[in-house]
């Protein structure tokens, strides 16, 4: 199990790893903007089952797993300030490999909006590990709203639970 941690945005994480070259495939559903800044046209393959394969090398999965990072870093922050839309939001804490988010929430109070997060922190998840080498299939990543004031567990779930995030089920 790894620590988790608060975001703190002076000190965003640096990914240290250097990747090899690979072959990453990954759900179509789950494909961002980061794969369009390398010319996707010229290095990837639709597999015909709501996958994508993308040859990449070693420096390209670095910069795509620094800037899904960053992005987590930057919408996290973007989440806190928003009082209009996530007024009961206090806190939001994630593991070092994206498995595992945890919403911290006043009085255990869950708006909408709040209450969505889920599917936000599942794709920017599994696209984190899928990058990282995780087979698309064995990306698991979960959410947990919890009680700011007593740290109780309001609910738990997981990216299993969404079928289009895995290969096979589009």
């Amino acid at each position: 199990m790894t620590p988790e941690t608060t975001i703190d945005l002076s000190e965003t994480q640096v990914q240290t790893v250097k990747h090899q070259d690979a072959d990453i495939t990954i759900p179509s559903i789950l494909t961002g903007d980061e794969i369009a800044q390398l010319h996707a046209d010229d290095i990837s393959a639709d597999n015909g089952d709501g996958t994508v394969t993308y040859s990449l090398t070693g420096d390209e999965i670095d910069r795509i797993l620094q800037q899904i990072t960053v992005n987590i870093s930057s919408s996290i922050q973007d989440i806190l300030d928003n009082d209009d839309y996530y007024p009961h939001i206090t806190a939001i804490t994630y593991d070092a490999d994206y498995t595992n988010f945890t919403i911290s929430v006043s009085d255990g109070q869950i708006n909408m909006y709040e209450s969505m997060l889920v599917m936000s922190f599942y794709t920017i998840g599994n696209r984190y590990q899928i990058y990282n080498g995780v087979p698309a299939d064995q990306a698991v990543t979960a959410v947990t709203y919890v009680n700011a004031a007593d740290n109780s567990v309001i609910s738990r779930t997981d990216s299993t639970s969404v079928d289009n995030f895995s290969p096979g089920n589009q």
